[in-house]
Order: C-alpha cells, then sequence, then structure tokens
C-alpha cells in the first residue's frame, strides 16, 4: 500500500466499556487518541462512565451503573441493558463511524459485534480486553474469529491463544503499567489520614458493582470492626460516584467511621499494609504495587453452580492465574466469611516474612504484561488498522 493511501485525517470512533474497570481503561485510550502526535482528528462517541465523560468522550448513556457478576445477578438490569442495546443498534444503522473498540464486558458486546456483523455494516471491530479465552474455552474464540473482530491482546497467554486459532490479534501488554504509577509519598498518606502511631494501614476495595458493594463490603465490615483503631486503621476505596453511595448508604448501617477515598487509589494502596478486595481488575492493580491482597469472591449459590461447570480454572484472581499458583489468598464462596477474612489480615498483618514472600512474587507479575507504553501502541495498531498512518 503506498503512502498516498494513508489520507484519512479524522475518524469518528466509538468505544464501549461496561463497569468501572472498563470504563477507567476507556478513558486512557480516549485520552491518548485525541492527543496523539499525528494530527489526526478524532471524535469520541461510546458508552461507559465518568471517566471516559471526564476525557472528552461523548456518551450515549452511563453503562457502568449496570455492572454485574455471574450469570442470574445481571438479570435485575436486564431492562437497562436491553434499552441501552435497542439505542445503540438504531445509532449504528443512522450514523457511520470509522471504527468501534469493546472494552470488555462480553455478553453485551458480542451481541453488538453479532449485529454489525448480521447487517453488513461494515465497521471495523477491535476488542480491547477481549472474552478471556482461557478461562471460556475456544468456542468464544472461534466467535470472535467468525465476526472479524481484531483482537488487541493485553496478556501474552491471551495473544497466545487468539493467534493459535488463527483469528486476527495484536500483542499490546497491559496499560496498567502505565497507569498504576503511585505519586505521593505513603507517609503523606498516612498523615493525611490523620495516622500518628504505628499502627497499619489497611485498604478495602468492595468493588464497583452494586453486587459486589452490598454482598461484599458487610463482610469486611463484620470481620474488620474489632481490629479497627485497635490493630489497624481502614479505609475504603470508591470506584464511582455510585459506589460512593452506596458505601456511605452501609456505613451508616453498621454505624461505623472509616473514611471512604474517592481520588488517588494508587497512592493509598501503595501506602497500605494489604489490601482487602473483590477479585477484579484492582487485584492486578496491587499485584504491579507488590501490596499483599485477601481477594473475596461470591455468587449466589446457583450462579456459583453453574461457574463450576463452565470454567474449569483453578484460581479467580488474574494474579494466581498468570503465575499459576496461589500468591493471592482468594476467600471464595463458602469461604468467604468474616472470621477467616479477619484471621487472614491478622496474619498478614503479624508476619512480615510472609508480607515480604508475597510481595516477592507478586512483583514477578509485571514481567508478564509486557513493557510500558501500551496505550500508545495500542493507538498506533488503531491507526494503521483504520489507514490513517503507515
Amino acid at each position: 500500500m503506498g503512502r498516498s493511501d494513508f489520507s484519512r485525517k479524522h475518524v469518528k470512533l466509538a468505544i464501549l466499556a461496561g463497569e468501572v474497570s472498563g470504563d477507567i481503561q476507556g478513558a486512557s485510550l480516549a485520552s491518548e487518541l485525541l492527543n496523539n502526535g499525528y494530527n489526526i482528528g478524532v471524535s469520541l462517541y461510546g458508552i461507559g462512565g465518568e471517566y471516559m465523560r471526564r476525557k472528552g468522550v461523548r456518551l450515549w448513556d452511563e453503562s457502568t451503573r449496570y455492572g454485574s457478576v455471574g450469570f442470574l445477578e445481571p438479570l435485575r438490569f436486564l431492562p437497562g441493558w436491553l434499552s441501552l442495546y435497542k439505542k445503540l443498534k438504531e445509532i449504528l444503522m443512522k450514523e457511520h463511524f470509522d471504527g468501534i473498540i469493546f472494552i470488555d464486558n462480553q455478553g453485551f458486546n458480542m451481541e453488538i459485534a453479532r449485529f454489525i456483523k448480521n447487517r453488513g455494516l461494515n465497521i471495523p471491530m477491535f476488542y480491547y480486553f477481549s472474552p478471556q479465552a482461557w478461562l471460556w474455552g475456544k468456542k468464544i474464540v472461534e466467535e470472535v474469529k467468525r465476526l472479524g473482530i481484531k483482537v488487541i491482546a493485553v496478556f501474552s497467554k491471551e495473544f497466545e491463544v487468539y493467534k493459535e486459532s488463527g483469528a486476527e490479534v495484536y500483542f499490546a501488554g497491559h496499560p496498567l503499567l502505565d497507569i498504576v504509577i503511585p505519586t505521593i509519598a505513603p507517609e503523606k498518606i498516612r498523615q493525611d489520614l490523620g495516622i500518628k502511631d504505628d499502627f497499619p494501614l489497611v485498604g478495602l476495595f468492595p468493588g464497583s458493582r452494586y453486587q459486589e458493594v452490598q454482598v461484599l463490603l458487610p463482610i469486611m465490615f463484620d470481620a474488620i470492626a474489632p481490629m479497627i483503631n485497635r490493630e489497624a486503621y481502614f479505609y475504603v476505596a470508591s470506584a464511582s460516584d455510585f459506589t460512593y453511595r452506596w458505601i456511605t448508604e452501609i456505613l451508616e448501617r453498621y454505624n461505623l467511621y472509616i473514611p471512604i477515598i474517592r481520588d488517588g487509589r494508587y497512592d493509598y494502596m501503595n501506602a497500605s499494609r494489604l489490601l482487602v478486595m473483590a477479585s477484579g481488575t484492582a487485584v492486578l492493580e496491587a499485584a504491579i504495587l507488590g501490596i499483599p491482597v485477601i481477594a473475596l469472591y461470591r455468587l449466589s449459590w446457583l450462579s456459583w453452580v453453574i461457574a463450576k461447570r463452565i470454567v474449569h480454572y483453578p484460581y479467580a484472581t488474574m494474579p494466581n492465574i498468570l503465575l499459576g499458583k496461589p500468591v493471592v489468598k482468594e476467600l471464595i464462596q463458602d469461604n468467604a466469611k468474616p472470621e477467616k477474612l479477619r484471621e487472614s489480615i491478622r496474619v498478614l498483618i503479624e508476619s512480615r516474612e510472609e508480607r515480604d514472600r508475597i510481595r516477592w512474587e507478586l512483583l514477578s507479575v509485571r514481567g508478564l504484561l509486557g513493557e510500558r507504553g501500551a496505550i500508545k501502541r495500542v493507538v498506533d495498531y488503531i491507526f494503521k488498522e483504520l489507514n490513517c498512518i503507515e
């Protein structure tokens, strides 16, 4: 292809993210797209949340409010998703887009991809944070390949699975290496929280979905209630405006005073002796910082039965999956109980040797995520595929 073919100087793109973690990744990608060094004009539309909006994406709806986990739990949000699906179909039929970028949110995004394919809309499709093929099996890989979606892999294992299937895939590495960068010293965080003694700081990250917060945060509060200001200091991290409201309501119900932090999550993580988290992206963020984690995960009984039949993998958290061993302490389903969580917190608070061992193993995760600069590589790949640059 000759240089004369590279004449596109403006592109109109859609970014479709689901929950808050996807919204955060969509925001980073949007910032890099809009501030590219190629003088290419970019118009961005899509679904996501407050992070993408702040970075200049014109949102059709806030999809982050519909986040859930499990197989039956999403049913309470089904009317919202169906309404959003109908709206997006109408938009895609009426307006021209030069490309569409899916971020996670497998169930919804794959339906949109099928609609685009079946209607012959001829919109280049990219999947950033694609369906985790090594968990869900080859069927989803074949479907991605059939639909002609270009996969932008963030894990080397993900790249290998898609490559072996013959799907179009590009390995960019993980953008968290560019995002998870503390900027404030731990001592300053402790000072801001009013901590004047040597008690450890422990962070609670109950997730971003309504179901996670409602189920996991009470377990966390029941576990730490006897420990607050006696054995450790605690804070709760809010992922969005929605989660802030849910956390506040639960705190009031428990009549506890624990500070809620809304910004500077990586600074607070880095200042913490350990973190208690809903299983998800935040666990991988903590691993990049080398902070020990206790991860919780609980579904309804029926969703758990279905999950065990479909997902044949021994671990729930990404660091453990990547390392192939249980470095992150996982309290899953029936083990996600206040007594077991309290015991696990005390072990990690008291044993520096155990914390150091975990920290050393977690830091090895960084080497499995590629090199820094992933977000720029993603943008370069998209621009090349859209004939904007060589």
